[in-house]
């Protein structure tokens, strides 16, 4: 009996360790789309692409680009 809880107790840590991972794979993953979003915006910006059509282009809030524009400015 005592096994059968040894067993049940590790699958338990690896399941929760699997978990863990895929979330952190899941995070990175939606964090590098949307570092490439705003990259593609901040070049959108240089070559003087409207807001609209980089709103449209990138599906990014018209603050997030607004707060681009402005790095870039300084």
């Amino acid at each position: 009996m005592i096994y059968n809880l040894e067993i049940t107790l590790e699958e338990m840590q690896q399941q929760a360790l699997l978990k863990g991972l895929k979330e952190g794979e899941l995070k990175g993953k939606l964090e590098g789309e949307l570092e490439g979003k705003r990259e593609v915006a901040r070049n959108l910006l240089l070559l003087n692409v409207d807001i609209e059509t980089i709103i449209k282009a990138t599906w990014l809030a018209p603050e997030e680009i607004n707060a681009l524009k402005k790095q870039l400015e300084q």
